[in-house]
């Protein structure tokens, strides 16, 4: 009787897919630290669209209510900016200190697909 030792060579030749390698973590890195550009750089052009509304500013009633809903608005997108920089932060702090890529709750894997999609997340789809 022959046995087929295939399936379990393909098993040592190939990582399992939910492991990380070292160089897939140093892209997820740079793309985390790009992404810290991009939110600093918002954050800096969005702090004068976040100003309160003057109440002599020449504007109608209508145009006023706008402005102000315009301004909330762009209060709450910097609020969850602010947000996903601490958790990008945090991501980084993860790296350096090896416990990237492991979900905060049961410890398990994140896979790197989700990893490359949000790469600051801290939790796998199980556990989201």
């Amino acid at each position: 009787m022959a046995v087929d030792l295939l399936p379990c060579c393909s098993m040592i030749l190939h990582k399992p897919p939910d492991i990380v390698e070292d160089d897939e973590i140093e892209r997820l890195r740079k793309k985390l630290e790009g992404l810290a550009q991009e939110i600093d750089q918002y954050l800096r052009d969005s702090e004068l669209s976040s100003a309160a509304v003057e109440p002599d500013k020449g504007l109608g009633r209508l145009s006023r209510m706008e402005a102000m809903q315009d301004q909330q608005l762009v209060l709450e997108m910097r609020r969850r900016k602010k947000r996903q920089k601490f958790e990008v932060q945090n991501a980084l702090v993860r790296i350096e200190g090896g416990k990237y890529g492991k979900c905060a709750f049961c410890g398990k894997e994140i896979s790197f697909d989700r990893l490359e999609a949000f790469p600051e997340v801290q939790t796998c789809v199980t556990c989201a």
